[in-house]
């Protein structure tokens, strides 16, 4: 919102020309972080703003990035990279025998979170802007094991799901798959074939009601909610390094290739009836990446986040700071520059205010 909008909106207001109702339908049309930075304007605007239907109603939009330092805590920094974190990085909402726990997967605003107990692996989901959280049943599993990552789309259902990769050797065997709305797990044998391999850090999406993970290979494998349909989707030529994500309602495939003096690609997957087919959007030099940032080499990039309504794409740095690239102006940003404690394991987070149906707190 631009400062003579808001100046009309403010002036509108005070003249009692817009009532209430009307100016919350306007403001639920911007985001809601958009929408805190007016709390300042006056009593009326904080309590306006501080309203839950406006939050609810208001659009999300990534917002930020949870990450953990060298010395093992948990920060938030904001999109901009200045304010004071607009959630609790420490979780206190949870009780204290969660404490130690690591942030393993992000989806619409629900956090997926993991912690050791004794010689097993478990699992709870939370909402860090509700502060509302769930403990997920005993999945008997044995630490590092397992590749788990959430799916939640508060536009289509209340309810997440939880995947769970079983390995052995590192090869994908089957798929554990939770759903809040039974409260139970469900195992399938893998139908992916030997071979396939999906790395605790590789990256994940969940798109059109489908889980897409990539592989070591390359290959992007799909499974549907039911883990009755699975597919693998070949991607664009022989890759080093490749990461997926949503973004304009469409799937993206990034892909670092380290030969040929090094370019990033970007690609959108077309599809046309039962026909898929992998569109270059955006390729990006050597130099484009490097040079802003005084680096010698690309290698010390690692792909982030992909900006769910623009062509905008996130990188971390070897020193930990994270930095924004616009693919339609080649311009770069930094966000978060470099700090004493060295910050990774960068978690995109999109707040969610809506209710969610579990059988949690």
């Amino acid at each position: 919102m631009d400062e003579s909008f808001r100046n009309m909106l403010l002036a509108a207001a005070d003249a009692s020309v817009l009532t209430e109702d009307l100016i919350v339908e306007i403001l639920s049309r911007v985001p809601y972080t958009s929408i805190c930075r007016f709390k300042c304007v006056s009593k009326s605007w904080l309590a306006l703003c501080s309203d839950p239907a406006l939050r609810t109603k208001s659009p999300p939009t990534l917002s930020g990035f949870f990450y953990r330092s060298n010395r093992r805590s948990r920060n938030f920094t904001n999109l901009s990279g200045r304010g004071w974190p607009m959630v609790d990085p420490s979780l206190s909402f949870l009780p204290s025998s969660c404490k130690t726990i690591q942030i393993m997967d992000s989806s619409n605003g629900l956090l997926l979170c993991g912690y050791a107990n004794k010689y097993e692996y478990e699992y709870l989901v939370c909402n860090p802007a509700t502060e509302k959280w769930a403990v997920l049943p005993d999945t008997k599993s044995t630490v590092g094991m397992h590749t788990a990552r959430l799916c939640f789309d508060p536009a289509v259902s209340s309810h997440f799901r939880v995947f769970l990769l079983v390995k052995d050797r590192l090869q994908v065997t089957g798929v554990k798959l939770y759903s809040s709305k039974t409260r139970a797990w469900t195992y399938r044998q893998s139908e992916w074939g030997d071979n396939c391999i999906v790395h605790d850090a590789a990256k994940s999406v969940f798109f059109d009601g489908t889980m897409h993970f990539t592989t070591s290979g390359s290959l992007v494998v799909t499974v549907d909610m039911e883990l009755s349909r699975w597919r693998k989707i070949p991607t664009p030529h022989p890759t080093n390094s490749s990461f997926i994500g949503m973004s304009q309602g469409r799937l993206y495939l990034v892909r670092c290739d380290y030969n040929n003096d090094y370019h990033l690609s970007v690609w959108v997957l077309e599809t046309c009836g039962d026909d898929e087919e992998w569109i270059l959007k955006h390729s990006v030099s050597k130099s484009e990446l490097c040079e802003p940032c005084q680096l010698n080499s690309p290698r010390s990039l690692a792909l982030t986040a992909i900006h769910p309504e623009r062509n905008l794409i996130f990188c971390t740095m070897e020193h930990g700071d994270i930095v924004s690239y616009d693919l339609d102006s080649r311009v770069m940003h930094t966000i978060f520059p470099p700090r004493p404690n060295k910050a990774c394991m960068y978690q995109p987070y999109i707040p969610c205010f809506s209710e969610w149906l579990s059988d949690g707190h």
